[in-house]
């Protein structure tokens, strides 16, 4: 081999542009055990549900809308609609964005705002061990991955909805990375913080991982699914 070619193998190598294991990458296939629909009797909105490790998950966000906006809000993209009459084009694919007080009082009878313990059993029927599971920020290999499937696979489908903030930043209005991060309320306080933080989950449209972390209950506002135990 001549020096050139070694030169060239060693540039590849340091940009890693060279041949991974992730070019063999691929997910396990998990299927859903069971699948059904529900239909929310307050407003009439049917939701698909699948039995994911022994329990059903909603396959959409949660649509019941509250009437008070500092609970509730549909995302609002003013790039495209206007400050000054900011139109839905969003709720009927992502459904709302609640408060933690929003998220629960948007429950449908039989179902259930999840607990930090049910999204860590989802996760680990997702292939991803207890103890990364009990771990904060960034875990497991492919749980991300599989829970963003839709048409196959687990088929959960869960949406990369953005979050809304109160706080203006940058003098921009607060609805932030819609298309891009899901952000997904537990009803698990984090005990280890002093005040009223609650456990969340943050998906990203390019990782396989899953983000486990605690804020404060009315800091943002965050999509929604509801879980329950198998009937």
């Amino acid at each position: 081999m001549n020096l050139y070619k070694i030169a060239v193998y060693m540039l590849l190598a340091l940009l890693g542009l060279g041949c991974s294991d992730d070019d063999n990458f691929t997910l396990p296939a998990i299927t859903p055990e069971a699948s059904g629909t529900f239909t929310d009797e307050r407003d009439g909105f049917e939701y698909h549900w699948v039995r994911i490790g022994g329990k059903d998950w909603m396959m959409e966000n949660s649509h019941y809308k509250i009437d008070d906006q500092t609970k509730c809000r549909f995302y609002v993209d003013y790039a495209h609609s206007g400050e000054g009459n900011p139109e839905d084009k969003f709720s009927e694919k992502y459904g709302f964005l609640y408060t933690r007080q929003g998220a629960l009082e948007a429950v449908p009878e039989g179902w259930r705002l999840p607990s930090d313990e049910d999204w860590k059993g989802l996760e680990q029927a997702l292939g991803m061990s207890r103890a990364e599971a009990d771990e904060l920020d960034w875990r497991g290999d492919v749980s991300g991955a599989l829970m963003k499937q839709t048409d196959e696979g687990a088929m959960l489908g869960f949406q990369m909805a953005g979050y809304y903030t109160p706080y203006m930043i940058m003098a921009t209005p607060g609805y932030r990375f819609i298309g891009t991060y899901g952000f997904y309320w537990t009803s698990t306080r984090d005990d280890s913080k002093e005040g009223e933080y609650y456990y969340y989950r943050k998906l990203y449209y390019d990782s396989s991982q899953v983000y486990r972390q605690s804020m404060e209950a009315e800091a943002e506002m965050l999509s929604v699914r509801f879980v329950r135990d198998v009937k």
